[in-house]
Parts: C-alpha cells; sequence; structure tokens
C-alpha cells in the first residue's frame, strides 16, 4: 500500500480567496462549477488541496432531495494541508490527511458531554452548511484531520471514513457468546461492515443482490447468501441493515430474532424521500431494540487499513475525474455499481 504518487503539495498550491472547480448542487441539479470561489478558512481552519475523493450514497440522496443541501457534495476525501488560518496545529502544513466530516462548536451541551458528533451548531462536510470534498480543494478545522503515512496509498485513505462509519456497528453492540449475525446490502458500507463483523466472535453473513458482489465475499471466506434464496425465520440475533431502502428495513424485522437487535446503517429513503406504508408494529410486538449508527472512530479505520486487515481495493467499481462532473454520480447510481472515486 506504499504511497507511490505524488507525497508533496503542488508548488501551484490552491488557497483561500482563489477559485476552484467544485461539483455543486443547487437544490434542483448537480453541475460542475469552474470559476467558484473558495470559502475563507475562519481560524483554526484549514485549507486542503483535494488529492483523491469519493462518491457516496449520502450524495446521491443529497441529489434527490434529501437534507435539503445546497453546496458542493461529497465527504470521503484524502487530501494536502496547503494552509492553516492560525497557529492551529502548523505541524500538518505539507501533510496528506483524511478528515472527520462533522465541524463543531465544543461549546454546547453535547460537545461538553463528550458527544461531539451530536453537537448542536455543527456543518456537516458536504452535507449540512460546509461544501464538500468533490472539488479542487476545501476547508475543514485542523481538529478534524489525520494524518496518513506514506504507507497507505491514497486508494486506500480515501475509504477510511466508509471504514470507521462500519467500524462504529461493531463499537455500539455489545457480543456474548457467538450470536447470529446478518448484514443487508452488497454497496460498498455493506461489504466493509461484513469485514468488520466478521472479526467479532460470531456467525456473519451478507446478504446481496448482485453475484459479482458476493464473489468478492467468497475471497474473503465470508458466509453470503443472494436475497431471493433466504427463509424469514426470525432467527437472527443482530441485523445491519445497510440498503438504505424501506424495503431493507422490512426485511430485516423479518429476519431478527425477539428481542434481537436491527441496527440502520443507512437513512432509509424511497424515491419520494417520503416512507409510507412501511409496518414497524414488530418492532414493538417482538420487542426489538432499533440502533442508528452514524459515524466511527477514524484513527481506527487508519490502523487496520495500515495492518492490511480490511480489503478496500475490491471495493473499487469504477475512477474518474472531477471533470467528469455530475457524469461521476450517474456512475455512482448504476445499479450493482461499487465505489466510484474521483481524481482532482
Amino acid at each position: 500500500m506504499k504511497q507511490t504518487a505524488d507525497t508533496t503539495p503542488n508548488q501551484s498550491s490552491t488557497s483561500s480567496g482563489k477559485t476552484i472547480r467544485a461539483l455543486r448542487f443547487d437544490g434542483d441539479v448537480a453541475k460542475l462549477e469552474s470559476n467558484y470561489q473558495l470559502p475563507e478558512p475562519a481560524p483554526g481552519e484549514a485549507v486542503l488541496r483535494t488529492a483523491k475523493a469519493a462518491v457516496s450514497a449520502t450524495d446521491l440522496q443529497i441529489c434527490s432531495g434529501l437534507f435539503s443541501f445546497e453546496g458542493t457534495l461529497g465527504h470521503e476525501f484524502v487530501g494536502y494541508v496547503e494552509s492553516i488560518n492560525g497557529d492551529s496545529q502548523p505541524e500538518l502544513i505539507g501533510k496528506r490527511v483524511v478528515g472527520s466530516i462533522d465541524a463543531v462548536c465544543g461549546k454546547c451541551d453535547m460537545c461538553m458531554a463528550g458527544l461531539k458528533a451530536h453537537c448542536r451548531d455543527r456543518t456537516v462536510l458536504g452535507r449540512k452548511g460546509r461544501d464538500g470534498c468533490l472539488a479542487d480543494a476545501l476547508v475543514l478545522p485542523t481538529s478534524n484531520l489525520l494524518a496518513v503515512p506514506d504507507t497507505v496509498d491514497n486508494d486506500h485513505a480515501v475509504f477510511i471514513h466508509a471504514l470507521a462509519s462500519a467500524i462504529q456497528v461493531a463499537r455500539q453492540l455489545t457480543i456474548e457468546g457467538r450470536p447470529y449475525i446478518t448484514v443487508l446490502g452488497d454497496g460498498p458500507l455493506g461489504l466493509l461492515t461484513v469485514q468488520v463483523m466478521a472479526k467479532l466472535n460470531a456467525s456473519v453473513r451478507l446478504i446481496g443482490r448482485y453475484s459479482e458482489k458476493l464473489a468478492i465475499c467468497e475471497k474473503w471466506g465470508v458466509k453470503h447468501r443472494h436475497i431471493d434464496d433466504i427463509g424469514r425465520r426470525a432467527d437472527q440475533d443482530i441485523v445491519v441493515e445497510c440498503t438504505g431502502a424501506p424495503a431493507g428495513l422490512e426485511l430485516a424485522m423479518q429476519l431478527v430474532r425477539p428481542r434481537g437487535t436491527i441496527v440502520l446503517k443507512t437513512l432509509l429513503a424511497d424515491q419520494s424521500n417520503v416512507i409510507t406504508g412501511l409496518d414497524l408494529s414488530p418492532i414493538v410486538i417482538n420487542e426489538i431494540t432499533l440502533l442508528g449508527s452514524r459515524s466511527g472512530p477514524m484513527s481506527q479505520a487508519l490502523a487496520m487499513i495500515e495492518r492490511n486487515e480490511i480489503d478496500v481495493v475490491s471495493l473499487i467499481g469504477k475512477r474518474m475525474s472531477l471533470a467528469d462532473g455530475p457524469a461521476v454520480l450517474k456512475a455512482a447510481s448504476q445499479s450493482g455499481m461499487l465505489k466510484v472515486l474521483v481524481d482532482p
């Protein structure tokens, strides 16, 4: 995984106040703007030059109207620190980094209670009040940044945020005995999650729709089944829902045992972003625990990748360029597509 590409900032570096290319959503359509002015960093914030980004399911949901977000898309990236406003962590200048997506106030009751990911006044990269990383450059607080060692290349580093999200599932669960765990969904998040869960003392399987994705599990030695070939016996201790579809939660309720746990790893939305006709009564009748799960520990994800414990290269579906503009979103939305990586 050793970094063999350019590992130093470009001499013609981007700085605040200059124009950049950015893939932006205006509330109606996504388009590539060629002369977008990079926002000025606030004190303690850094300007980063994007080295590689990735398209996530959230980006596609935003373009379908979720979150009511308008701005530059994207939150999965690796980049170089070009400048910092102020004296915050000057040792990061020139470093290759990844970053957590929540920019927090540090003062509200959630922050003071150690729950910064739920800051009352947070902005979220590419999702809420903060331009994202599908651009030549982006701005994030230095406190969000994690330096990436030269032993981890960009293809691996760009998966750190998604892997951290998968790790969060394991952190939120108490594994006792040898439970039966099902991961629903064979997209990148599901395939990362099943790798993490397979390292626990549990019987783990992935349920998906695409034979080529299930074949990846075969390579890993992870149990897998096509969705059309499974029963609905309500015998799973834990079901992790990674499809992002209401039908996924419906299936999870059919698979989990009474007093079992369902983990919602993705936002549920149909094409109209309004979920209708979903019967949630099994959650009450069978006393099922429904657990939401979001972002996770970036440093732990980096460590797992550095130790070669997780296969991310097999999850690369397509490589594209920022110059391709909205075509990167179209590619990512294709049925059966894995992760679309975007070079500047």
